[in-house]
């Protein structure tokens, strides 16, 4: 019996394993937290705990649901989604309108929190998640019965205010900014202190402001290479190293078309990278078509090393003229490594 239990365990965290391996993510998860006064927590646990005996049931079925998986069930599910980006190649990957994290990879998550027993709320959001110099950083706060709010910057790591700002209303909304700085930590939070119904409620947001490691400056004109419309990305870096960037690729109806990834060793100064349009996400597709939501990071070399950003000149980029029927038809073959990966998960769901 503890063998089976034993086997169990390793076969579950080789899933766990292999999916982060295949599936981690690219864009760093943003982490944001919120903290209010005591007599407001004391209030929340109250009503938490006379839940009605209806959300009680609804959950209890929901959480009892994952038991109803088996461990083959997860791994098959893994092999097909796996199998089915292996259609494409990892450099275009086709896009869709519901693909929120690549289309929207800066996206703040607007932070909302009740004040009163009546359950009236206020909302605290960013521009965006990550900063890049010389960006200026904008805050927006709404609700009802706000007197007044007060935005400081943050050092996490010492508690150190760097800066304060005042909220302005307009109409129904309050917004504070502040001018971006150089060389600030890397470690930072958004602390946002507002008055309402006569207490003090406080909301605190991470962000992230970093110098820019490298700049985009435009494209070549493109040109094909077999199956593949290649687009010269031209860059300005100011550390040699790993670099990745990323672009979406959209049709002349501005309708997503593909997630576009490229890597390159890249020394400092003038350099460039090489994305690629697979033939087989252009199929039916309408030109002209542009790049946009561009994202340049210069890998981290080590463990414990942070990745650094870049920033892009340009907001987006039109291709014109460039024949489809010049790209050739053959369907992407996976590469060896993508087949051993493939094997590996079929054989984990066969028990194998």
């Amino acid at each position: 019996m503890k063998n089976t239990q034993f086997l169990k365990r390793m076969v579950v965290m080789s899933i766990v394993v292999v999916t982060v391996w295949l599936f981690w993510p690219s864009m760093p998860q943003q982490q944001q937290q919120i903290m209010v006064n005591d007599a407001l927590i004391k209030r929340l646990q109250i009503e938490a705990i006379n839940l009605p005996a209806a959300a009680v049931q609804k959950k209890t079925t929901l959480a009892l649901t994952p038991e109803k998986i088996t461990l083959s069930d997860s791994a098959t599910l893994v092999a097909k989604v796996y199998a089915a980006t292996l259609k494409f190649p990892i450099y275009s990957q086709p896009l869709t309108d519901k693909d929120f994290d690549r289309l929207q990879p800066n996206h703040f998550n607007p932070q909302s929190i009740p004040v009163d027993d009546a359950g009236s709320q206020v909302t605290a959001a960013l521009s965006q998640y990550r900063y890049t110099y010389p960006e200026p950083v904008f805050a927006t706060l709404t609700g009802v019965n706000i007197d007044n709010a007060e935005l400081q910057l943050v050092d996490i790591a010492t508690g150190k205010v760097l800066l304060t700002s005042k909220f302005e209303q307009d109409e129904d909304n309050w917004y504070a900014q502040f001018e971006g700085r150089r060389n600030l930590p890397r470690q930072l939070q958004v602390t946002i202190t507002a008055l309402i119904n006569g207490k003090y409620i406080t909301i605190a947001l991470a962000l992230k402001y970093v110098d820019s490691i490298a700049t985009l400056e435009g494209f070549n004109a493109p040109f094909h290479q077999d199956a593949d419309m290649v687009l010269q990305a031209n860059l300005t870096t100011r550390e040699q190293g790993l670099y990745r960037i990323r672009a979406n690729l959209f049709d002349a109806n501005n309708q997503p078309i593909a997630h576009l990834v490229a890597k390159e060793k890249l020394s400092k100064g003038s350099s460039h990278i090489n994305l690629k349009v697979h033939q087989s996400v252009l199929k039916g597709k309408q030109a002209p078509f542009y790049l946009a939501t561009f994202s340049i990071e210069l890998m981290s070399p080590a463990a414990g090393k942070p990745t650094k950003y870049g920033n892009s000149a340009i907001k987006k980029y039109e291709i014109k003229d460039f024949a489809i029927s010049s790209l050739s038809d053959i369907p992407y073959q996976p590469s060896a490594q993508e087949k051993q990966r493939l094997q590996l998960l079929q054989n984990m769901a066969a028990g194998r």
